[in-house]
């Protein structure tokens, strides 16, 4: 599978997102879960496999993108709750921790896919 340009450059605006987000938690540790590299790793690969399942479903059927997205954006809500309930459940005493921790990096990363998925459909009505 060969990479287009927009693919490289999504991949790599990620990489570069996923930097800072590891740099600024090194620099609070002592706040976040111990697991945070973990979580950090597990958002990455989340949003990777999501941008190219929505890349392949527009190649498929533009019309039907907007389902796809919804419902996939559904489906991750409701795993990640499951993860940190079952989390705090299990490791009461980092519960807390862990909630907030990987509350923090979702709204990272979903702002930065809902950046790019608002440019890209911008360039697109705009015909660039």
């Amino acid at each position: 599978m060969k990479l287009e340009a927009k693919d490289s450059r999504f991949l790599s605006q990620l990489c570069i997102l996923t930097a800072v987000v590891t740099a600024a938690s090194i620099a609070l540790r002592e706040l976040l879960t111990a697991w945070w590299p973990a979580l950090v790793l597990f958002f990455l690969i989340v949003s990777i496999v999501m941008y190219f399942l929505s890349e392949n479903q527009k190649r498929k059927d533009m019309r039907k993108f907007a389902n796809f997205y919804m419902a996939s954006t559904v489906v991750k809500m409701m795993l990640y709750l499951a993860i940190i309930f079952i989390y705090v459940l299990n490791f009461k005493e980092d519960g807390k921790r862990f909630a907030i921790s990987f509350l923090i990096y979702y709204l990272i990363y979903s702002v930065f896919e809902t950046f790019k998925l608002a440019k890209k459909e911008k360039n697109n009505v705009n015909g660039e």
